[in-house]
């Protein structure tokens, strides 16, 4: 039942935070979006009692700097904040690494990549496609940016991956499903802002992202039922 109700307070916060995508009401949205990411690390929190504490210390360090990142995107329109909404991001998916290979190390198996590494291929090409795609819309600064960004938003899922046949197979399915939204989300941003208008980017976009950091975080949970 307390779950059940906890679910409930987090559809209002979505879906009032997709009205406000949808409406372009930054009121809305300035009091739905940082909600989000609050009610994802309170939930978690709440039933991480049992987890390894270093699982839980980098979980909530990653969700707060993605906070971090919604709160600094919510201004993206100027440059400046765009900028450091990456770079609040970019620290999230470096902390998520950390986070999925200390998942891996806790199961004592061996990492699902070092058996298989062709599965890094897709990855590879995948980012070679989109940053040969942008590179051209980009001044020298953003190349750079871009670049070290997807590297690391890839090498995080890439560790989702990693995480197969390390656990309970549903957390692997919640956390990799999660960690492909999350590229997606941020495909879409990229796309949205240097080379073409998404319709209803917004929507789709802030979708794809709360669902990515959801699963996540069940994902995580799940692996320590």
């Amino acid at each position: 039942m307390k779950k059940l109700l906890l679910h409930l307070v987090f559809v209002v916060i979505v879906i009032a935070d997709l009205v406000g995508e949808y409406l372009h009401d930054p009121q809305i949205d300035h009091i739905a979006k940082p909600l989000i990411l609050i009610w994802i690390a309170g939930y978690f929190l709440i039933h991480s009692k049992n987890i390894d504490k270093k699982v839980v210390k980098l979980a909530l360090t990653g969700f707060l700097f993605s906070w971090i990142g919604d709160l600094l995107m919510m201004f993206a329109a100027e440059f400046t904040f765009f900028v450091l909404g990456i770079a609040s991001f970019l620290i999230a998916q470096i902390v998520y690494i950390f986070l999925f290979l200390r998942t891996i190390d806790l199961s004592g198996k061996m990492p699902f990549l070092k058996k298989k590494p062709m599965w890094l291929i897709p990855y590879m090409a995948f980012g070679l496609i989109v940053y040969i795609i942008l590179f051209p819309h980009l001044d020298n600064m953003l190349r750079i940016a871009i670049f070290v960004y997807m590297v690391a938003i890839l090498s995080m899922s890439a560790m989702a991956l990693n995480r197969f046949g390390n656990g309970h197979p549903i957390s692997f399915s919640l956390v990799f499903a999660g960690s492909v939204l999350f590229v997606v989300s941020d495909s879409m941003i990229a796309v949205n802002r240097f080379l073409v208008e998404i319709p209803y980017e917004g929507l789709l976009i802030m979708t794809s992202y709360i669902a990515a950091q959801y699963l996540i975080m069940l994902g995580l949970l799940k692996q320590y039922e």
